[in-house]
């Protein structure tokens, strides 16, 4: 049977959706959700089309004038000229023809293009935010796409029929565009009256005839908001997004909020953008809108689902999305000098090594960090140290939640695959300190409490009780009396352990001073 796989038709010989996504080798993560959608038997021409422009999105509606049918007690559309001609053309003003070409006082016109609508030199009335077809010239050659921007009379070359429709969102977008400026696209927005889909995970699904299958989100990032790619990037690291929040407009992913972002790219939030929250008690949440909104100054627009929304359209809280991203995630951060090297070389990136350069030796830091400054610059420095210098650790996120997203963050470990911990001092034998954030401690309540003995090789966080707040410690040697912090037990949160905590791993750390660095990663 034929149906449309991922974007392309495709013919199967497979019913079941596992089988057609193994028959077809396509993109899919297990436990994530696919699409399934159709077009509703009553279908009919589309009649709401999107605008896509620099500065946003506006919306034509096609209206069609309903005349009664003589002797018939129902009532029929007419179809113009002008409309059918409407649907034929619009894909058309894009690239040379999608621009402003002509504005006035009274329309902003956007062409040309050449079409075989008939020439008339009469004048005509026309309202506030009519969209029509109009001349260059008096030549059909140069057609243009009108949109009156407030109640006149005049000459356009075409007769009243020319009318398509009204111009419903987005008129300050169009009013602002200049003459040369680019239009992007115009496409038919799909509404769920005209579609019928759903989401599952349930590979035995039947799958019939004509339906499309989506197994993923490609996400096109922009350059404009570099900070914000990367929160997305690191985000996605697995290849998923976790809908935590939903509502009728968008969805969300909450698992980075409470991040800091910068303000970067504040614009209109069409249907299918993604935006990065900068400010407020949700910074750091990740929205994807399945409803076009106006901007907000407390979100960065940092990049577009270009295929896949119908996951966007029918996902449900709670749902998981098998993404992809372009450009790729370039962090090479926990990676071997070699593995590094050939990562981006595949990448068509080029690779400087510094520190440690051996082939064997790990990736610690990069320069640039950002993957959208990696793509302008096209090259990366690759900061190595020795194998033995990054310590494997286990994160106890089950006994102490807080102060596991405190020490991840503290250390990068939430969007990096290797963190960092500064030495802020040491007591030879006993304990190493290092540096943390009062300010970030300020609500880390007491959790996982150590109880009769503080073993060796286990790292603790100073909590809100006690004046030092944030400070992070492990210590070196048994203690029936204090944490690693040198805080009493109801003084600190015990957030890790090292997997193997060997005599050579306690003579290293043994020999740390003030300002030294070490590197973890999660086992």
């Amino acid at each position: 049977m034929k149906l449309k796989f991922n974007g392309e038709t495709r013919e199967v010989k497979s019913k079941r959706l596992g089988d057609i996504i193994e028959e077809l080798n396509g993109a899919y993560k297990q436990g994530c959700i696919v699409a399934v959608a159709s077009e509703k038997e009553s279908k009919e021409l589309k009649n709401v089309f999107a605008v896509k422009t620099e500065g946003g999105e506006a919306r034509i509606k096609i209206v069609r004038e309903k005349e009664a049918e003589a002797g018939a007690e129902t009532e029929i559309e007419t179809e113009t000229d002008a409309r059918s001609l409407f649907y034929k053309t619009y894909k058309e003003f894009r690239n040379g023809s999608g621009r402003i070409g002509w504005k006035s006082e009274d329309i902003t016109a956007i062409g040309p293009i050449a079409t075989n609508l008939k020439v008339e030199k009469s004048e005509h009335k026309y309202k506030k935010w009519d969209v029509f077809f109009g001349f260059g010239g008096f030549d059909p050659g140069m057609t243009y796409l009108m949109i009156s921007k407030r109640d006149h009379e005049a000459v356009y070359g075409t007769d009243r029929d020319a009318i398509i429709g009204k111009l419903t969102r987005g008129r300050d977008i169009i009013s602002d565009l200049r003459e040369g400026d680019r239009i992007e696209g115009i496409s038919p927005i799909v509404t769920k009256a005209e579609r019928a889909g759903f989401v599952t995970t349930d590979l035995n699904t039947e799958i019939e005839e004509g339906q499309e299958i989506c197994t993923f989100a490609n996400v096109k990032l922009f350059r404009e908001a570099p900070m914000s790619c990367e929160h997305f990037l690191s985000l996605t690291r697995d290849g998923v997004f976790h809908i935590d929040d939903l509502s009728h407009t968008y969805m969300a992913s909450e698992a980075l909020k409470r991040l800091n972002l910068p303000v970067e790219n504040i614009s209109y939030r069409s249907k299918y953008y993604l935006t990065a929250r900068n400010t407020g008690t949700e910074k750091g949440k990740i929205y994807a809108y399945k409803e076009s909104r106006l901007p907000h100054p407390s979100h960065n627009v940092f990049g577009e689902i270009i295929q896949g929304g119908e996951l966007i359209d029918y996902a449900q809280f709670g749902d998981v999305i098998y993404t992809s991203t372009e450009p790729k995630w370039m962090t090479v951060v926990g990676k071997t000098q070699r593995e590094a090297e050939e990562y981006l070389e595949r990448e068509d990136i080029g690779s400087l090594r510094e520190g440690n350069k051996d082939d064997n030796a790990v990736v610690v830091d990069q320069g640039p960090a950002l993957t959208m400054d990696i793509m302008e610059v096209g090259e990366v420095k690759t900061i190595g140290v020795k194998k033995e210098g990054v310590f494997i650790i286990e994160l106890f996120y089950d006994e102490a939640p807080k102060t596991v997203w405190y020490f991840r963050k503290l250390t990068g470990l939430i969007n990096r695959p290797i963190g960092l911990l500064k030495v802020h001092f040491s007591i030879p034998g006993k304990m190493v300190l290092f540096h943390g954030s009062a300010d970030e401690a300020g609500t880390l309540v007491p959790e996982n409490l150590p109880k009769e003995k503080v073993k060796k090789g286990v790292l603790g966080i100073t909590n809100m009780s006690r004046l030092n707040r944030g400070i992070m410690g492990i210590r070196l040697d048994d203690s029936k009396k204090y944490g690693p912090t040198g805080e009493t037990f109801d003084g600190v949160n015990l957030v890790l352990s090292f997997s193997s905590f060997t005599p050579s791993t306690l003579s290293f750390l043994s020999k740390l001073k003030e300002g030294d660095m070490i590197y973890v990663k999660e086992k």
